[in-house]
């Protein structure tokens, strides 16, 4: 029964109801994969389920393409330096397929027809049997000069076999019978060889000892043989092994769910671009190359976004829709991930150079995320949100008159004053609110596994600042702790990853739309860009920059003996200042009206 080609999708057919992939073998690589079409059913009628099995096969026969070109423009390479004679520019692996070919024939010889076996019968066995065991004797013999004539004939014959040219035979009227091949024995390679060689020689005399007193089937020796021939190189792992090798290694130390997700990606685009099965060792920096370009185009949640999808079609869904690429600096950090994977990989030796090293983008040339301006920080903190709207869930952006002080209030002030990153003032607790030296201070830290910081810097302390006490902020603490909340915003919850900013993020990127100060760059995390600016503008040494920000191993850790004195930041956190904007109205106190005390008592040791 004909195929039916289906209208819009090319390689995809039906076949009396089943859908199949069928695509055309370039025709680069019709004599090496021996055909002209690929067909592979999808097993399935349904035509929702053969779409997302289609692409994921249509995928998988394109890396199959990829790796069938590399292996013979591999096979090329080899047999234009077999043409030269340049054994001294063979790469381990290649003198290891020239000897694992030879020895793959070299077992189908041994395998004898029934002819021979029936013209051998009259033969006399135990002769058979004490000659092969006197060859064996030779060839397993410590001493060198027992095998070295068989060694180096067999392997010149294998390497006249592969292509390499004979040496010429001479004008006069005695030549040499036996051809041999013009190259270097002294090179480092045919001696590599020769010890394959050897090797298999060994293992294929084993055999023929074996089927001569009935001990060990042939199926068996090929087995043996094979890992003889390669038991002295390291194994051609696959980039799938790599993964596994790279994620299991317990000297990695822990990594936050975050981190993991980010992997997970630059693990699906390696597999895409490169492919699971290909030998690290052949990975090349053009494939590298290639993941950067696929990372370039990419839209963020490109596999939420267009699940089922491979990551080149979202790409070019994303380019044809005018869908916003991933901005530089998360391309930047997938390529880092690549680069820290073969890092990993030339550590642990199992290839020799970096493909993917020094690949990043020059972050001069693009829009690097600039502060929010003090226009948009107003544009934020008049609008319904803070000055009455109809309520805090669905009507936010609609003028009001309630006035909610939940975390889309809190949040954004919180970073405004202290530069906190979303997550860390998103999963704040009543109890991270403390006192330290009389003065009330967010504890930054990771108290239990629902919490987490960015790094060992991250855990610090930041005093509040005076303008965000006098909004009442530390009212809304002591408020909380009466009623017995876990977290400071309990209407926030954890996501997949375990941050509970996934949600208050895409809120506000859409606040931002609401309020007129949306701009090209600008995020949640500008307050924290500003905030910076405040610090430097004031005059605030860098040292204590880095330790209120959390940017750098220095100043406040989870130690508390160490570090600067906490009413020294607290002068540098009150030093923070935005000129121009005015968020008197939000006071319900004066900053100095409320103190540490109002906390009751709730303190940071000192250790």
């Amino acid at each position: 029964m004909a195929d039916e080609p289906v209208a819009h999708y090319p390689n995809l057919t039906t076949r009396a109801g089943t859908y199949y992939l069928r695509m055309r073998v370039p025709l680069e690589l019709v004599r090496e994969l021996g055909r002209t079409h690929i067909t592979k059913s999808l097993k399935t009628k349904e035509r929702r389920v053969a779409l997302a099995r289609f692409r994921l096969a249509q995928a998988q026969a394109e890396r199959d393409f990829e790796a069938a070109r590399c292996q013979k423009k591999d096979a090329d390479a080899l047999r234009t330096l077999l043409a030269k004679g340049r054994l001294e520019r063979l790469m381990p692996e290649q003198v290891q397929e020239i000897a694992q070919r030879w020895f793959a024939s070299a077992v189908q010889h041994v395998a004898r027809s029934a002819e021979e076996q029936e013209r051998l019968r009259i033969l006399d066995w135990d002769i058979v049997l004490e000659d092969a065991k006197a060859e064996g004797a030779l060839l397993e013999s410590p001493d060198p000069l027992h095998y070295e004539e068989r060694i180096q004939h067999t392997t010149d014959q294998i390497l006249l076999a592969a292509g390499v040219p004979p040496v010429p035979l001479g004008s006069g009227k005695i030549q040499r019978r036996v051809r041999q091949p013009r190259v270097d024995r002294n090179t480092m390679q045919y001696r590599q060889l020769a010890g394959f060689v050897r090797r298999g020689l060994i293992s294929l005399n084993r055999n023929h000892v074996a089927q001569l007193t009935g001990e060990l089937h042939l199926d068996r020796a090929e087995e043996i043989g094979l890992s003889a021939i390669g038991g002295s190189l390291t194994p051609r792992r696959t980039l799938d092994e790599l993964i596994a090798a790279f994620e299991a290694d317990p000297g990695r130390g822990s990594r936050t769910g975050k981190t993991n997700v980010d992997y997970a990606m630059v693990f699906l685009a390696l597999r895409e671009v490169v492919g699971a099965s290909t030998p690290v060792t052949r990975i090349s920096r053009e494939q590298a190359k290639n993941v950067r370009d696929l990372f370039r185009t990419l839209p963020p949640n490109a596999t939420k976004r267009f699940p089922g999808k491979t990551l080149s079609q979202a790409a070019e869904i994303a380019a044809r829709t005018g869908l916003a690429s991933l901005n530089t600096q998360t391309v930047n950090s997938h390529l880092t991930k690549v680069a820290t994977l073969f890092n990993w990989a030339v550590r642990e030796e199992w290839i020799e150079k970096n493909p993917a090293s020094g690949l990043s983008i020059d972050e001069a040339a693009q829009s690097k995320r600039e502060p929010f301006s003090i226009s948009q920080l107003q544009s934020m903190f008049t609008a319904p949100l803070f000055t009455g709207c109809q309520d805090g869930d669905a009507g936010y952006a609609k003028p009001g008159s309630e006035r909610p002080r939940s975390a889309r209030f809190w949040v954004p002030l919180l970073s405004l004053f202290h530069g906190l990153r979303l997550n860390e003032a998103c999963q704040l607790r009543p109890e991270d609110i403390v006192e330290r030296d009389g003065v009330p201070a967010i504890f930054v830290r990771s108290a239990d596994i629902s919490q987490r910081v960015k790094s060992r810097a991250g855990t610090r302390i930041i005093p509040l600042h005076p303008e965000i006490i006098g909004i009442g902020f530390l009212a809304f603490v002591v408020q909380a702790r009466i009623d017995q909340k876990e977290r400071l915003f309990p209407e926030l919850s954890q996501d997949t990853r375990g941050y509970y900013s996934d949600a208050f993020q895409k809120w506000f990127s859409r606040f931002l739309g609401s309020c007129g100060a949306i701009g090209p760059g600008k995020s949640f995390h500008c307050f924290r860009h500003g905030w910076a600016d405040r610090l430097r503008e004031a005059g605030v040494p860098e040292v204590r920059r880095r330790a209120l920000g959390g940017w750098a191993n220095t100043g406040v850790d989870a130690g508390y003996g160490r570090g600067f004195p906490t009413r020294m930041l607290a002068d540098d956190i009150a030093r923070v200042a935005y000129l121009g904007l005015d968020l008197t109205f939000l006071r319900t106190s004066s900053p100095n009206s409320e103190t540490a005390s109002t906390l009751g008592g709730c303190s940071v040791d000192e250790t």
